[in-house]
């Protein structure tokens, strides 16, 4: 009887989608070790939180190091002086002097040099300084003869010197539109003002 009785069962199981395995009584496992079990499960979720910053902050320090450093740029401090007694020229309103300063002699370095300098004095004056609106007026049509020059030719047009001044003159020529010559240039437009006149002159320094 208890021969036929096996088969019997193990057809019974089958039908039902059942295997004798499952059936088969399951070793009980330790206290201890369920306990281990236990503390491992809730200890997970916060080793895992804690991975997860640790590998947030070595990311951020690997951007930190790889991050492009910003170029310095010294941008000069106010000026209240005449900026005509500053450039030695005693008498403002004689012509043959203000020829010989502000015109152009046709030749690009020199003018380049000349007018940039003009310029980095204009974006320098301070509120109240002598003759600032006489001075910025004079700049402004002296940026307007080196550009009526210079971007007619394609020699100079080539050059990186001249993007750099021509970015630079718009950035102090829209200044005078807006705000007229008797303003002081702002302290926030002043470093990429000065960061263009270095450009300007590591340039021309290697002939660009």
């Amino acid at each position: 009887m208890a021969s036929s009785g096996r088969p019997a069962r193990a057809l019974l199981l089958a039908l039902l989608g059942l295997s004798p395995v499952f059936l088969a009584p399951q070793k009980a496992v330790p206290a201890q070790a369920a306990e281990e079990l236990s503390r491992r499960a809730a200890a997970a979720p916060l080793l895992a939180t804690l991975a997860a910053l640790a590998g947030g902050e070595a990311a951020h320090a690997q951007a930190a190091n790889v991050a492009p450093s910003l170029p310095t740029v010294d941008v000069p401090d106010r000026i209240n002086a005449d900026p005509y007694e500053l450039i030695g020229m005693d008498n403002i309103d004689d012509k043959k002097e203000d020829y010989r300063t502000f015109y152009m002699k046709q030749k690009y370095r020199q003018d380049t040099y000349q007018v940039m300098k003009h310029m980095k004095i204009s974006a320098s004056l301070d509120k109240g300084t002598p003759n600032m609106e006489k001075w910025n007026t004079r700049v402004k049509k002296e940026m307007n003869d080196w550009l009526a020059i210079y971007r007619r030719q394609n020699l100079s047009v080539g050059r990186q010197s001249y993007y750099s001044l021509y970015s630079a003159i718009n950035t102090l020529a829209s200044h005078f539109t807006s705000y007229g010559p008797k303003f002081p240039f702002p302290n926030k437009r002043r470093p990429r003002f000065f960061e263009l006149c270095q450009q300007v002159e590591k340039y021309l320094e290697k002939g660009k």
